[in-house]
């Protein structure tokens, strides 16, 4: 409790300092303010939600059975016109959550026991506030942020940061939307955003891990940096492109060994590391200078025409050097989405992907500075191990990928191993969604991975899964704001396991006050 509440005093303290700069003329009252509450019931046949059910919905929902009941208080949010401006957020969920048995092993005994790991019941969701300064903002707390390239509803998700796991608390500068580079005549735009973060979930790591052989990392801190670039989007062709990148630095290492633990690392941190971290130049024995670093070279190309959009889009990973040199082949995410033009089209978008991470620039990593004294001097940086790190917890947030959720998170390793176990993979995923009439919502989704092992570890034989959801929404026009949700997923296959389940939720949202 003591993690937890300093957790919250760091969230406080920072949406504090950033209402500090409000400006007592736009101070007052916000042009409006939303309330929500809803109710959410959901069961499965296994031990875990089917990956469509679970998957980019920010954490809310990955155990089998559930009953859960949230409430949030939003402002609008900020507004573009305005010279300034502010927004705040909050959102608390409290219910039943099944629990998952985790494989531990206890040294006391010499033996193997069932460690059983349940949700906690109350949850603080999302806890912001912001403020804006012309095409400028600054940001406090946990807010839930998707990708700005991909569909969120529709992607099967970003490579370096999608909608699947719990919002991290940061502190994040940028800008609000792509703005004109100057002397481009509105041609070329940017947009960029830099967020800071601590990492909240020490306690699911330690409580989920086997305690026998590997490592566990405790006082993680988070940076995520992007810098994207667009043509005009008044043409019918346009472009964007750019690079994300994400980092983990600082905190203590345990590593075990057959029981034991086998060494502590701690790496402490320093002010200036903040500013070493953000610059991921390799050296070292954790590979970069300073942390662990991932990213993506992103683009996407559109074409407006009479009744809607097609695009087209890649996500090239890395870990290393060899990644951003594109030393690992064609591993990325491939996608073409489209949206038609109106409201309540019969179909109102969709998306097609492939993701294919099987090449991770070779099958062996050597670097001669991990090794004093080695007689070998040639190196080999391969064996990228996308999401993974010899020194660091997997790029996840209480167990969920923060990239890409077909890249299977620990959260699904009942054996306690805290690393990813299947991404070196194949993916395809389809999603289209649609409308009939003004009061209904459909959107069905699909896909099929096969996953080979990760860079060091192979899966044999290959676990591969099948995946698909049916989701419809009931706006009632009797009762203005209330949406009634039935969803039914099932999974087959034994990433993680044979599952089928449903889900049905009931959410009112109302003004409080305002416009």
């Amino acid at each position: 409790m003591k993690k937890k509440s300093g957790i919250l005093r760091t969230v406080i303290a920072m949406i504090a300092g950033v209402l500090s700069g409000v400006q007592p003329s736009w101070a007052l009252v916000p042009d409006s303010v939303v309330g929500r509450g809803g109710v959410t019931v959901w069961t499965s046949s296994a031990t875990f939600a089917p990956h469509y059910l679970a998957a980019n919905r920010f954490g809310k929902l990955t155990a089998a059975d559930g009953a859960v009941a949230e409430l949030s208080v939003e402002s609008n949010g900020l507004d573009p016109k305005k010279r300034w401006d502010y927004s705040f957020g909050a959102d608390a969920a409290a219910g039943y959550r099944s629990a998952a048995s985790y494989a531990r092993y206890f040294i006391a005994e010499e033996s193997w026991l069932p460690n059983k790991n349940r949700p906690r019941a109350v949850r603080l969701q999302q806890l912001y506030a912001e403020i804006k300064w012309r095409s400028l903002f600054l940001s406090a707390g946990m807010k839930e942020r998707g990708s700005l390239l991909l569909d969120d509803n529709l992607s099967s998700g970003d490579m370096v940061h999608s909608s699947n796991s719990r919002p991290i608390p940061q502190l994040r500068i940028g800008f609000l939307d792509f703005v004109d580079v100057p002397f481009t005549r509105g041609e070329m735009q940017i947009e960029g955003n830099v967020a800071y973060g601590r990492l909240a979930d020490d306690s699911w790591w330690e409580s989920h891990f086997n305690l026998y052989n590997g490592h566990v990392a405790t006082g993680i801190w988070y940076l995520y940096r992007r810098i994207y670039f667009r043509t005009s989007p008044l043409h019918r062709f346009g472009v964007t492109f750019g690079a994300q990148c994400a980092s983990q630095f600082g905190g203590t290492t345990t590593y075990y060994s057959h029981g034991s633990v086998e060494r502590v690392q701690h790496r402490g941190l320093r002010f200036g590391d903040f500013f070493k971290v953000f610059f991921p130049t390799e050296a070292g024995e954790e590979d970069f200078r300073i942390g662990n670093t991932l990213g993506s070279w992103d683009f996407k190309a559109s074409y407006k025409f009479g009744i809607g959009t097609l695009g087209a889009y890649f996500q090239w990973p890395w870990e290393d050097g060899s990644g951003m040199a594109r030393r690992n082949g064609w591993d990325g995410l491939y996608g073409v989405e489209f949206h038609t033009s109106g409201n309540h089209n019969i179909i109102k978008g969709g998306a097609i992907e492939y993701l294919d991470l099987t090449n991770q620039s070779g099958p062996m990593h050597w670097a001669p500075g991990d090794f004093p004294g080695t007689t070998v001097a040639g190196e080999a940086r391969g064996a990228d191990n996308y999401y993974n790190n010899s020194y660091y917890n997997s790029y996840a947030y209480f167990g969920r990928t923060i990239g890409n959720p077909m890249v299977m998170g620990p959260i699904y390793n009942t054996d306690g191993y805290l690393q990813m176990i299947g991404n070196r993979l194949r993916g395809v995923h389809a999603a289209i969604e649609g409308c009939l009439g003004t009061v209904w919502e459909w959107r069905l989704m699909a896909g099929w991975r096969k996953a080979y092992g990760n860079g060091f570890e192979p899966l044999i034989p290959a676990l591969h899964s099948f995946s698909a959801m049916a989701e419809g929404k009931w706006h009632p026009a009797a009762i203005n704001g209330l949406t009634l949700t039935v969803q039914a997923a099932l999974d087959r296959g034994k990433l993680p396991s044979n599952s089928f389940g449903m889900a049905v939720s009931a959410v009112y949202a109302g003004k409080i006050f305002g416009r």
